[in-house]
């Protein structure tokens, strides 16, 4: 149940108290979130949901900052360099919103345990292996915890989101009366009741080499290819245990061309018929500034959507298309 809120929120957080209303208002401020990775697609997300209204953020990443990466992240200074990207982030984050509770951990992501987990609303993941997105998958359908994952890769993008059973409400214009007026009096709103049962991850990130089964995803005729390539960069970082690099970009796109084959024959996917050439490969290389931009709203929208039970989120995979510039949803593993 969220927490009532206090005059000084109530005024700050009027604007969207009209939008989505004070219920949704006080699950916000009664949320608990964990982020996992703030490079700049992290920075974006973390700014979004701070300025909603939640109760507190935990940053969890153990990198440094780079030279590269401090221009592209806006929650970093010049003097971040060669610091904890977690605990460099604090002061301007804290700034965006003064009643939201943060803090950083520079541990490393896959020593925790389940019990780290389990104190909190919702998981926001960016930057780690599938191997380590599956595990706490598990954790988080175990504890009833929402989990959504997400990378850019340059102007390519996506998200995955798991909230396990999740009901959720819309406001829905209905006619009053049998006769049509035209001062609008004759409608009103009504709140709807929907749910959504999302499949665990393990059913929608199947990679080649795991021994699982994806009939039920090549059931899809209509499967937009772009998954496709979403499924190729994760094999990639899990072969590899990075992200592509400009600096080995031939290399590295051949190796995408190779993973791309193997996740074809896995899904039964025409090879001589795919969009996703070596065109799409082209485009995935470094950090984008407008696409985090654009993908860290997307998935603030889904974290809000999720802890406040209003409206419909994306079920369940979202996806960035590179060429058109424009997003796609995607059901998979239902």
């Amino acid at each position: 149940m969220g927490e009532k809120l206090s005059a000084v929120e109530a005024e700050l957080y009027d604007r969207q108290i009209r939008l989505w209303g004070i219920e949704s208002q006080e699950k916000l401020r009664a949320a608990d979130v964990l982020l996992i990775g703030v490079r700049a697609l992290g920075a974006e997300i973390a700014k979004n949901i701070l300025l909603s209204g939640i109760n507190s953020l935990t940053i969890l990443d153990d990198r440094t900052v780079t030279e590269e990466e401090q221009p592209r992240n806006f929650l970093l200074s010049k003097t971040s360099v060669g610091k904890k990207i977690a605990e460099e982030v604090l002061l301007k984050a804290q700034m965006l919103n003064p009643l939201v509770k943060i803090s950083a951990d520079t541990d490393c992501p896959p020593s925790k345990d389940v019990s780290y987990f389990k104190k909190f609303t919702i998981i926001v993941a960016t930057g780690i292996k599938p191997d380590l997105l599956l595990k706490i998958d598990k954790i988080c359908r175990s504890e009833k915890i929402k989990l959504i994952f997400g990378d850019a890769f340059g102007m390519f993008g996506y998200s995955v989101s798991d909230f396990g059973k999740h009901t959720y409400y819309e406001d829905q214009i209905k006619l009053i009366g049998k006769k049509r007026k035209h001062d609008g009096s004759d409608k009103t709103s009504v709140k709807v009741k929907g749910e959504i049962n999302y499949p665990e991850l393990n059913k929608v990130i199947i990679l080649p080499n795991t021994k699982q089964s994806a009939d039920s995803i090549k059931k899809s005729k209509r499967r937009n290819e772009l998954f496709y390539a979403m499924l190729a960069l994760m094999e990639f970082k899990n072969k590899h245990g990075r992200i592509p690099n400009i600096e080995t970009k031939k290399d590295d796109i051949e190796s995408l061309e190779e993973i791309k084959k193997e996740i074809f024959e896995l899904y039964q996917v025409d090879d001589s018929k795919s969009k996703i050439t070596k065109e799409i490969f082209e485009v995935i290389f470094g950090e984008v500034i407008p696409v985090c931009a654009a993908l860290g709203g997307v998935i603030a929208q889904e974290v809000i959507k999720a802890v406040s039970n209003k409206e419909v989120p994306i079920n369940n995979v979202f996806l960035f298309d590179p060429i058109t510039y424009d997003g796609k949803e995607e059901t998979v593993g239902v």
